[in-house]
Formats: structure tokens, C-alpha cells, sequence
């Protein structure tokens, strides 16, 4: 097994960068990902015809019907669903977390 310090901030980003790019990476190729929202979306389109919702309304409907689309099609490992199934918490901390209201800045 090959061991290295990481002494440069170069070094040090480019690690960073590939860790979280192996972590988060997509188990859907872009095409697949493509074909949903195209799916997802034509389905919004048909159901949504003679709506009177405003168009703010109907955006965030067709985000949450494209993600929602996205997100069935998620592949889960078996510990994933074992956790889920036994109600498993889902992170550990050590600190109680509180809520900070800051101004909203429009």
C-alpha cells in the first residue's frame, strides 16, 4: 500500500477534489439522467395542461417531480437498506446543534 504525506495545498485540493468526487459520484450516466427528466418532465407537461397555479407554483412542482424522478432510480448497497429498515440513525455527532436565525439578505 502506498502511503504519502500530503504537504502542498495543491497536493492537498487535488486529494479533496478526488475523494469527493468518488464519494458523490452518480450510480445514472448522464444520458440516463437525460432520458428521466425528459420522461419526468413530459409527464408534468401532460398532467398540467389547463393549470391555474401560477408559474413559480408550476416550476417548483416540475424541480420536485424531476428530482423525485431521479431519486427512485437511486441504486442503495445492502447496509443502506439494512440501516434504513432497522431504523438506524442516519449520522453520530458529538454536539448538540442549535438553530442560528440570521437576517435574510434580499
Amino acid at each position: 500500500m502506498d502511503i504519502k504525506f500530503v504537504w502542498s495545498g495543491d497536493d492537498t485540493k487535488a486529494l479533496v477534489y478526488y475523494v469527493t468526487d468518488y464519494v458523490t459520484k452518480s450510480s445514472l450516466s448522464f444520458h440516463d439522467s437525460l432520458s428521466l427528466m425528459i420522461k419526468a418532465t413530459k409527464n408534468f407537461e401532460e398532467k398540467l395542461l389547463n393549470s391555474s397555479n401560477s408559474v413559480h407554483e408550476r416550476s417548483r412542482q416540475l424541480l420536485l417531480k424531476i428530482h423525485n424522478t431521479l431519486a427512485s432510480q437511486q441504486e442503495l448497497s445492502g447496509p443502506q437498506v439494512a440501516s434504513y429498515i432497522l431504523d438506524f440513525p442516519d449520522h453520530y455527532t458529538t454536539h448538540e446543534f442549535q438553530t442560528l436565525h440570521l437576517i435574510s439578505i434580499e
